[in-house]
């Protein structure tokens, strides 16, 4: 049985359908997306900046190799989840839950 880790997915590269309107200016929802979508981007190239200090802490010396194999522990997982979570709610401008 192989490991759902190592399983890759593929995923198409354009979406189907019409696009999705919310807000009566289509502009906005250009916007929007575009908000979105970079702040997806952002926190991506942060994930992997931290795999980089991470490993140059731990090992001096870091490869391409050693950044694409590093799979992060649940303790790593949880910092960056945090972080996330801290990153959308001050860029959304959203409350902390009470």
């Amino acid at each position: 049985m192989a490991d759902a880790k190592q399983v890759e997915v593929k995923l198409p590269r354009a979406s189907k359908g019409k696009r999705s309107r919310f807000f009566d200016d289509p502009a906005i929802d250009q916007v929007m997306t575009f908000l979105l979508e970079f702040m997806a981007e952002f926190s991506a190239l942060r994930e992997r900046q931290d795999t980089v200090e991470r490993l140059l802490a731990e090992k001096g010396v870091v490869t391409q190799e050693d950044i694409e194999a590093y799979r992060p522990d649940a303790a790593v997982e949880a910092e960056r989840g945090k972080w996330n979570d801290a990153f959308i709610r001050r860029v959304m401008r959203l409350h902390a839950p009470d």
